[in-house]
């Protein structure tokens, strides 16, 4: 990190006052059209029911009331939008130069797919994602984002008719970084929820799945047991994972899973590490539109995104990767 919250705030704080000043006019505005939409609605639901018109007098104020959410939801969603072009932008520069952001993009499905940590789950029938952060760590490129992959899953009640639900496959932070080398085949760290529960018996279901071809490769089994009762290990070449799973690299991983305390999956493909930590926390969000004047003023505001920011990144220090041990061919 390159510039303090205080620094941040003393930096950027004309940028802060005009778009603090801009959400105080947005909710005064707010308050008026939510005031004159009850009073209006109001009056005319009391005057039509009052002549008799029974439930359908409560029309007005059924009308009111969507009028205050449209307008909630549009203000909302400005602010949301100009914070994270003006703010959030900025932000993540002054965290390191080397970082770029970008609040509507996301990883692409085809890294997704291409980094195989989801590949026995159903094809995303929706993806989506935001807040795209890009560039170099040090020596690491680096590139994450939110996404929210989904299928649709439909089923049918006793009467033949059709439901839709939509199934989360992963939602959460999704980190691709250079790991300065090329593999020859392609290794998966994945949760170890079998042998957690059926001890012996699920570690030889896991051998099963491999055989089968459920999962590429074939079970790798490592000397950590701390790391063999977090995780499991497929890869198609044993002799390549063991040469990247190094004991320190394995308790780094361990680490890493404790810090995140997610059932985090990491994946070696190509030349880079794919790491995928689910969470339902929405990263790098503005203060409520109703939050107090002058929020963003606040150092402690502006530390909460620098708390995020280090958490998204730290899979390069964590997982060491600006050590070269390697070189890449």
């Amino acid at each position: 990190m390159n510039t303090s919250p205080v620094q941040a705030v003393h930096e950027l704080e004309p940028v802060l006052r005009e778009i603090e000043h801009e959400r105080t006019q947005q909710v005064a505005l707010f308050a008026q059209i939510a005031l004159w939409s009850i009073v209006i609605g109001g009056l005319l639901t009391i005057l039509l029911v009052s002549f008799g018109f029974g439930a359908i007098g409560l029309a007005p104020l059924g009308i009111a009331l969507l009028v205050i959410a449209a307008s909630y939801s549009a203000k909302a969603q400005a602010w949301r939008k100009s914070f994270k072009w003006r703010v959030m932008k900025h932000l993540v520069k002054q965290f390191n130069p080397s970082l770029k952001y970008y609040p509507e993009r996301y990883i692409p499905l085809h890294e997704y797919q291409i980094s195989l940590l989801f590949h026995n789950s159903p094809e995303p029938d929706r993806y989506t994602g935001e807040d795209l952060i890009e560039g170099t760590v040090g020596k690491t490129h680096v590139r994450l984002s939110e996404i929210h992959a989904q299928y649709r899953q439909e089923t049918y009640d006793s009467r033949g008719r059709r439901y839709t639900h939509w199934v989360t496959i992963f939602r959460g932070l999704f980190i691709s970084a250079d790991f300065h080398k090329h593999f020859h085949g392609v290794t998966l760290v994945l949760p170890d929820t079998e042998q957690a529960l059926l001890g012996g018996f699920g570690q030889w279901l896991q051998s099963l799945s491999a055989k089968l071809g459920i999962q590429p490769g074939e079970l790798v089994k490592l000397e950590d047991p701390e790391f063999e009762r977090m995780f499991k290990v497929f890869s198609t070449d044993q002799i390549e994972a063991r040469y990247i799973l190094t004991p320190s690299l394995m308790q780094r991983i361990v680490e890493f899973r404790k810090k995140t305390n997610a059932p985090i999956r990491l994946s070696f493909v190509a030349s880079r590490v794919f790491v995928a930590i689910p969470s339902y926390h929405n990263y790098f969000e503005p203060p409520s539109l109703f939050a107090p004047a002058n929020k963003l003023l606040e150092p402690a505001t502006i530390q909460q995104y620098f708390e995020e920011l280090q958490f998204a990144l730290a899979v390069v220090d964590e997982l060491n990767l600006n050590t070269r041990i390697w070189t890449k061919r």
